[in-house]
């Protein structure tokens, strides 16, 4: 009879298999489509040509001479690149500016001896993102790097920088107290009645330049020298996309530059995803399964716990695109395993204390909200364990910070990273000509965001379909309302008190962070198949999903119901399995006239029965 080890294995394996194949087919289905039409028109049109010289008695040097400019049209044609949207391209254009000289930008720099020598403009993707299908609106432009401020300066200036936003949000926190009185009122119906559930058309990312250029103009008449002054950068935080580069830069220089993502991008793409995606997932899954062994109590639910951390979570959906999601989940999982030997199991070599720092901090260089739970994570071992704390997580965690600070250093000469740079997103940039020679110059794409990107206009829709709606946490993935579930028991539980209070803060306080974010970032991360910002935390609630299954398990009728949960939200991870930057089922579901009113209805009811709670707790 097969062990629970077994059955794991046998799962984690399964589960690593199907994502293994998708990376292998990674390529855009659409574009592929598209491309082939191209091609048969390309050769239609050289096939008659040939057909013409060859009845005109054209000589062999006449064909051949033809032949090369089908060659160059079938080239021209070629759409297929094993990209998905402008998030992981403007990772990869990061990538390949760092890996290939070619790809590099250089500035003239004047010495003070009035020489000029040339100087590599590290980061900058202004060369990559002119060519076809490596263009991406997440891009910022800056010319910090004419600044001659030394780094000393420059943390002196970010530190003044943050204590001034920090000052601004403790005096905010009456506001917000009061912002969140109003939301309650929206919801509980006292003043309008109901919630209006509005419906954003989608948008397509494609791999056109449409995408990048949607809502953008040709401004070259209007654009100023001040205005194009700078460089362009990926708004990605430069040190994971720094790691990232690490295989192809091995595969390009062990070749002397002949494997290249000009000529191989299938290959190099895939073999990147295998390394930096795959083979960390299936680390994540080995040590989740170790935590829901440690925890769970029966057999079912350590196998339900087990089968959905596999197949349930939008981590393997998101296997075949570069992103921070997945290294973020991952050191999530590797620095709470850590924490759970220290604390629970009383284990006291150095190798747990240190991987807990370097993975919680790290989970910070991916997933920035995640500083919350590193916080908690040191607090947490310190009142277990004071001087191998200090002396072995806080030094790990300190390493991966000047990790992080000194690449965006050398990118943008801050320590800030872009996104918190709100006028670095509206610029001019030079693509292409037009057709009388000149510069083609365009607006940032962020000057007029489309769809989604304009952000929720009602926070209490935001709130709603965050939750419950078209990209809702607990409608595309029902089992983590189990997980809640097992939160509350463990509440009640003497032994796991604590855990479940450190993962229920954790979680709450980064879902209200989101939800009182400013109109134009209230997008639930875009054109994507789920709200991506939270897949950091799904390690923890997995976890948790453990004891929720253990009880549920006991009962055919419960049983049954965890079942169905599992079914709703393995069918949502499935369904974008060809490209996880595609909105989820039930948004496309809400296209339906019925349904629209459907979700007006709930929002109507949520509203009137929390009206009628709030008014019994008023008498």
């Amino acid at each position: 009879m097969l062990t629970r080890r077994q059955i794991y294995t046998l799962l984690i394996v399964i589960s690593a298999g199907l994502m293994l194949g998708r990376i292998v087919a990674v390529n855009r289905t659409d574009m592929q489509e598209y491309q082939k039409s191209r091609f048969n028109a390309v050769n239609a049109t050289y096939a008659e040509r040939e057909a013409q010289l060859r009845a005109a008695g054209a000589s062999e040097t006449e064909l051949s001479v033809l032949e090369e400019k089908r060659q160059q049209a079938l080239a021209n044609e070629k759409r297929e690149l094993p990209f998905f949207c402008a998030n992981d391209r403007s990772r990869w254009d990061t990538i390949r500016a760092l890996v290939e000289p070619d790809m590099r930008v250089e500035r003239t720099v004047t010495q003070s001896d009035g020489t000029e020598r040339a100087e590599t403009v590290w980061y900058a993707i202004d060369k990559v993102q002119t060519l076809r299908g490596w263009d991406t609106i997440d891009m910022v432009k800056h010319n910090n790097v004419a600044n001659e401020t030394s780094f000393l300066d420059v943390a002196k200036k970010n530190g003044k920088e943050v204590y001034t936003k920090v000052n601004k949000l403790v005096e905010r926190f009456p506001v917000l107290v009061e912002k969140v009185t109003k939301l309650i009122e929206k919801f509980s119906g006292s003043k309008q009645g109901d919630v209006a559930i509005e419906v954003v058309e989608p948008i397509e990312q494609s791999d056109t330049e449409a995408e990048a250029n949607n809502g953008a103009k040709d401004d070259a008449k209007d654009a100023t020298p001040d205005e194009m002054a700078g460089y362009l950068y990926s708004s990605k935080p430069p040190l994971l996309p720094t790691l990232m580069a690490a295989p192809y830069a091995l595969i390009y220089y062990a070749s002397n530059g002949d494997l290249t993502m000009e000529n191989e991008p299938f290959l190099i793409v895939r073999l990147t995803l295998i390394l930096c995606n795959l083979l960390p997932l299936i680390v994540c899954w080995f040590f989740l399964s170790r935590l829901i062994e440690r925890f769970g109590t029966t057999n079912w639910g350590r196998a339900f716990s087990v089968a959905f951390v596999c197949f349930g979570t939008f981590l393997s959906t998101f296997v075949v695109t570069l992103n921070n999601h997945i290294p973020g989940a991952v050191s999530v999982t590797i620095a709470f395993y850590c924490a759970v030997r220290i604390v629970f199991d009383k284990e006291t070599r150095w190798r747990y204390y240190s991987l807990a720092g370097f993975f919680g901090a790290f989970a910070v260089a991916c997933e920035p909200p995640a500083l919350l739970l590193c916080c908690l994570l040191g607090l947490w071992l310190f009142w277990h364990q004071f001087v191998r704390t200090f002396f072995l997580f806080a030094p790990t965690v300190l390493l991966v910070a000047a990790a992080f600070f000194a690449t965006n250093y050398v990118a943008h000469k801050t320590l800030l990273p872009a996104y918190s740079q709100p006028d670095w997103y509206v610029y001019k940039y030079e693509k292409g000509k037009n057709s009388d020679g000149s510069p083609r110059i365009l607006d940032s794409y962020w000057k007029n965001p489309q769809g989604l990107d304009k952000g929720e206009e009602h926070r209490s829709d935001y709130v709603f379909h965050s939750t419950v709606g078209h990209h809702g946490l607990y409608s595309l993935t029902p089992v983590w309302a189990l997980s809640l579930l097992g939160l509350l028991i463990w509440l009640f539980d003497r032994r796991y008190w604590g855990m479940a209070l450190l993962i229920l803060f954790t979680s709450g306080v980064v879902f209200a962070f989101y939800m009182f974010l400013p109109l134009e970032q209230r997008n639930y991360g875009g054109n994507t198949s789920a709200l991506r910002w939270v897949f950091w935390l799904a390690p923890l609630w997995s976890v948790a999903l453990v004891a929720a299954a253990d009880q549920l398990g006991k009962h055919v009728f419960f049983r049954m119901i965890a079942l169905a949960c599992l079914l709703v939200s393995v069918m949502s991870v499935a369904y974008p399995v060809w490209n996880p930057w595609t909105m989820p089922w039930t948004y496309n579901l809400m296209e339906y006239d019925s349904l629209q009113n459907g979700w007006q209805f709930v929002g109507h009811f949520i509203g009137q029965v929390v009206g009628q709670v709030r008014q019994l707790l008023g008498q």
